[in-house]
């Protein structure tokens, strides 16, 4: 095993009706899923209850540690019902209301569901319906509603997408759909939520107190969507314990163009913050009804990867498309194959302000890896996770191997790069923990006896949490001798 290379970027897979039978979610894991997303915007929360379980006696079937990702939906904005449930035109030049009152649309106004719509947008302001298809421009605000000049026409439906790009919205990122779904979710043990539309520091802490005041500590990831959010990343991504760049709604606040610069600074910010990154949206769209992707897809696919994203997010590829195990597969051929001609690191590692004893140890191990071809990878023992997170973000050209006793913690790892999540009792010395070494990676089939690793650990070892202290180079099979 140990000449086999190891698929560094995760897979993070949304479920729907096209994956949540037990075959399909099976063949999916085999295909490459790391991370099973439940897309609270889409069906019941009993339905994505059933499914979080479903998940978990699937992954102990296969014995692969699976991490259950809850998207939470957040206060998405949409127009209302139109009459007879027809289309509308909307001509360019033309004027339109948006209103919060509850009509039947028309040419002449639309409702707006958003209590606080006059009070927070102003003249001037722009406004993009169904993705960014239509765009509008405020040209009076009254006390009941909005007087608009299409700037951009075309075909309105109902319940289409409203964003307002140039406005900072003051609507809580959390609906109460969200606190129900985030208290299930709890309850149920997820191992992640996805705050959508988040805007600043305070949304992330507002959120993990909830999670908190239910007993939990679900880690949560921030997704990048908004234009407030780019303007408050440092601040955002400090609080958050993981990150997605969230391209579809991203795409509808920014110009094109700025789309993939946000996504490097984010995966910058995120490394320096030693944080996972999810890149998301549209990665292979078009298997949604092709059994192959588009030249481009499979470019963006190997970009996000050479850019070192934990992760990769598959949408509805897999929860409505037809070929959602193909698309799995597809995304692990892309990658791996991109992964065998990585571009030069580019050493974000090296711009942190202060270095702990942790990171010092952890730049140690990368380096020894560099310099000594015989390395076949790294092994840590956390109780946290922190130390497989921290050897994540320094990128050495190996695999990490993450034991530990805790299973919620291997299946969080899952979401690591380059990071292979495994779970075994507590030691508590360094002498069990070398032996513990082998038992796990040679006896599990991951290196051959005479393979040399890097082990790094905290001691005293039967202290739950602690900084990375102890590095020891290994010969696989000889722990017998210490």
């Amino acid at each position: 095993m140990s000449g086999v290379r190891l698929r560094r970027a995760k897979i993070v897979c949304t479920l729907g009706p096209a994956s949540r039978d037990a075959e399909t979610i099976v063949a999916m894991l085999r295909a490459g899923m790391d991370v099973a997303r439940l897309n609270t915007s889409h069906g019941t929360l009993n339905e994505h209850l059933e499914l979080a379980k479903r998940v978990r006696q699937v992954a102990a079937q296969e014995q692969k540690p699976v991490a259950v990702l809850m998207d939470l939906a957040g206060p998405k904005l949409r127009t209302g019902s139109t009459r007879d449930g027809q289309p509308i035109e909307l001509k360019p030049g033309a004027a339109i209301r948006l209103t919060r009152e509850v009509i039947q649309g028309t040419a002449d106004a639309v409702t707006v569901g958003y209590e606080r719509l006059t009070q927070d947008v102003r003249v001037g302001d722009r406004v993009l319906l169904d993705d960014g298809n239509l765009e509008l421009e405020v040209a009076r605000v009254s006390p009941d509603g909005l007087d608009c000049r299409v700037v951009v026409g075309g075909w309105l439906g109902e319940q289409k997408g409203v964003s307002f790009p140039t406005t900072g919205l003051t609507m809580p990122s959390l609906t109460h759909r969200d606190r129900e779904c985030l208290v299930a979710g709890v309850g149920a043990g997820v191992d992640y939520f996805a705050l959508s539309f988040v805007r600043d520091a305070d949304d992330i802490v507002r959120t993990r107190e909830l999670i908190r005041s239910q007993g939990g500590e679900t880690p949560i990831i921030a997704k990048i969507e908004r234009r407030q959010a780019i303007a408050n990343l440092d601040g955002i991504l400090a609080e958050a314990d993981g990150v997605m760049v969230a391209r579809g709604d991203l795409g509808v606040e920014l110009p094109p163009e700025e789309v993939p610069l946000q996504q490097r600074r984010i995966i910058a910010a995120a490394a320096r913050n030693m944080i996972p990154v999810i890149t998301a949206t549209q990665m292979l769209e078009s298997m949604m009804n092709s059994p192959r992707p588009t030249r481009a897809e499979s470019s963006d696919v190997a970009n996000a990867a050479w850019e070192l994203s934990d992760a990769l997010m598959l949408s509805g590829e897999t929860a409505i498309g037809r070929y959602p195990v193909e698309t799995v597969a597809m995304m692990d051929r892309i990658i791996r194959r991109a992964e065998e001609e990585m571009p030069p690191d580019p050493q974000t590692w090296l711009t942190r302000d202060t270095d702990d004893h942790s990171y010092v140890v952890a730049l140690a191990a990368r380096r020894i890896v560099e310099s000594d071809p015989n390395m076949r990878g790294v092994v840590c023992f956390t109780r946290s996770g922190n130390t497989a997170l921290l050897l994540s973000k320094v990128h050495p050209d190996a695999p990490i191997f993450a034991i530990t006793p805790d299973e919620a913690v291997a299946r969080r790892l899952s979401l690591a790069r380059s990071v292979v999540p495994l779970t075994s009792p507590a030691v508590e010395s360094s002498e069990q923990l070398l032996r513990l070494v082998d038992s796990a990676l040679v006896e599990g089939g991951h290196l051959a006896g005479g393979d040399e690793v890097v082990v790094v650990a905290s001691l005293p070892v039967r202290i739950a949490k602690g900084a990375t202290n102890f590095l020891k180079l290994h010969r696989a099979g000889e722990s017998a001798a210490y």
